[in-house]
This record gives C-alpha cells, sequence and structure tokens, in this order.
C-alpha cells in the first residue's frame, strides 16, 4: 500500500511540470513576444532594435524587421500583426510584421509619450507619457488610427508602469508607479474606477478575452482578478515566487500564464505558473533559469512562449 501511495505521489509531482517542446536561440536579448493569429508564426521585439519572427513549430527564423535608432518606446500587440514605436521628436510608426513594411504613421503625438497600447482591432492606440519634461505627473492619451486625439487624462505621479485596453475597445486601463490603477471609457474619457487599495506597483496587466475580468500583478508576487462590470476584486492568486513582470490569459479564459524576475538578481532561476483562473490553483510550473520578460499563449490555447534572456522556450500544454 505505501509503495502504490508512494508512486501516486510521484506521478502527481511529474504532473506538475512539463518538459520544453523547443527552444529557439535569439542573437539579441528577448523582450515581448506574440503568436500570429494563426499561430504559425512567433514574434519578439529584441533589445538589439529587431523584431524576429520565427516558425512556431519548426523554430526557423522567417524574417527579422529592424526598427528605427531613434525609437523612445516600441510595443509589439498581440496578436502579432504589427509593430509600433515612438520616434525622439513625438509620432507613431506602425509596421506591418508580415511584409516588414511600415504601414502608416500617425503624427501630433507627444515626443513625451514611452508606452503604447492597441484595441485589438488596432482603430485606437493608447499612449503615456510625462505631462511636462521637468515634472512627475502623468498623462494618458487615445488617439484614433488617423492620429486624432480622443482625450487626455491625468494618470498619477511617476509614469505609468502598464496600460491595456479591453477586447471591445470600449475601456483603457493604466496602472501607475503610485501604485493606482484608473480606467476609463473610451467614448468620452469619463473615469469609470479609481483603483486605490493596491498595496505596490503592477507590472503586468491583461483582459480576460471576453472583457469580463482584469488581470494585474506586480511586486507584491500576486495576481489580482477585477470585475470589469463592479470593479471590484473578484480573486486574488496566490504563490508566485518572484515579482510578476510578465502574464497571458489563454483564449478560452480559462488559465492564467505568470512569469516574472527575482528581487535578488535577474540571473536567479524563477518558475513560470499556469493558473486555473476560476479558482486561483496553480495546475504547472514551468521552469525558467533567468528572469522572464514575456509570456504569451498560443491562439489555440495548447502551447505557451516564455522568454528569458536569448532564448524562447516552447511548451505544450495539457
Amino acid at each position: 500500500m505505501r509503495v502504490l501511495l508512494l508512486l501516486a505521489m510521484a506521478a502527481s509531482c511529474v504532473a506538475q511540470s512539463l518538459p520544453e517542446e523547443r527552444v529557439i536561440q535569439s542573437d539579441a536579448d528577448v523582450g515581448n513576444l506574440a503568436f500570429s493569429t494563426d499561430g504559425a508564426t512567433l514574434a519578439a521585439n529584441c533589445r538589439d532594435g529587431k523584431v524576429r519572427i520565427w516558425d512556431s513549430r519548426s523554430g526557423a527564423l522567417k524574417r527579422t524587421v529592424p526598427r528605427e535608432q531613434e525609437d523612445m518606446s516600441v510595443t509589439l500587440p498581440s496578436p502579432a500583426d504589427i509593430l509600433g514605436a515612438v520616434g525622439r521628436e513625438g509620432g507613431v510608426r506602425i509596421w506591418d510584421l508580415q511584409t516588414g513594411e511600415l504601414k502608416r504613421r500617425l503624427a501630433g503625438i507627444p515626443k513625451r509619450t514611452r508606452g503604447l497600447a492597441f484595441s485589438p482591432d488596432r482603430k485606437l492606440v493608447a499612449g503615456s507619457g510625462h505631462t511636462s519634461d521637468t515634472g512627475s505627473e502623468e498623462t494618458v492619451r487615445l488617439w484614433d488610427a488617423a492620429g486624432k486625439e480622443l482625450f487626455a487624462a491625468p494618470a498619477g505621479l511617476g509614469g505609468t508602469s502598464v496600460m491595456a485596453l479591453s477586447p471591445d475597445g470600449g475601456t483603457l486601463v493604466a496602472a501607475s508607479y503610485d501604485t493606482n490603477v484608473r480606467a476609463w471609457s473610451t467614448r468620452n474619457g469619463e473615469l469609470l474606477r479609481l483603483i486605490e487599495e493596491l498595496p505596490v506597483a503592477m507590472f503586468a496587466m491583461v483582459f480576460s478575452p471576453d472583457g469580463k475580468y482584469l488581470a494585474t500583478a506586480g511586486v507584491d508576487r500576486t495576481v489580482y482578478l477585477w470585475d470589469t462590470k463592479t470593479w471590484k476584486l473578484a480573486r486574488k492568486l496566490t504563490g508566485q515566487p518572484e515579482m510578476i513582470q510578465s502574464m497571458d490569459f489563454s483564449p478560452d479564459g480559462r488559465r492564467i500564464l505568470t512569469g516574472g524576475f527575482s528581487d535578488l538578481t535577474t540571473q536567479h532561476p524563477v518558475s513560470i505558473i499556469l493558473w486555473d483562473a476560476a479558482s486561483g490553483k496553480m495546475l504547472r510550473t514551468l521552469p525558467a533559469p533567468h528572469a522572464v520578460r514575456s509570456v504569451a499563449f498560443s491562439p489555440d490555447g495548447r502551447r505557451a512562449a516564455t522568454a528569458c534572456q536569448k532564448a524562447v522556450s516552447l511548451w505544450t500544454l495539457p
């Protein structure tokens, strides 16, 4: 009986971790990751000023899209169909990642803009930046696809750590280093909710695919799930050993993937956690040798990609 129990315990431990399907090596450190709409390719915004696009099955490099040297802020939204960048003198350039060609330019966007977020239909672009060159106050702005400013709103002190637009494009949310999170209506710029109860800054933010929940996570190693109808806290996911800086919802909204970094050093091994969103339980643990800068689900939810320095790991999920 004891032997059977030990075997069952061993099988349970094995089920909690998964082997890597494939490791793709990059010539430069990888920032954020995103799969294409069909899942056939995986794009990575790399630290050497290039976006690399790999075949997600074979790992073969398909295309490299160089960025312009004066780009101050670069965003690779999911799915990976475009790349957005703010130039040193302002304005946004948007590239088509399938062709590598410049798709369009949006003028009139302040040079102080540092962060960008795109709506899923690419009809809205949000940006954040210091209100003035010398102050610490932050302003969040929203533009349409033609570059027309729809609204500008104060967004706290110290800078915006992360932003997200809801799946229907109706809500813009931004987290600030002053630990507050703000949600606005994209129709008129109305402040829908000021979340002041968070103890620390949030580094990662993502909406569930149906838009019913917003997940935020950061310094305190906790995932907060907010009901976007009431903007009340629905549940907490606790147990991540490290600070969380990257997060993604599965396409069916049932699972959440998180990755982060140790407060000792970015070279310290960390854990990537697969969570059940409804119960808050940990489903799987994926090992990483160093800080994890980005995590992403494939469109079918069967695979995940994680970025760790110059390596991109692909995992097959249950």
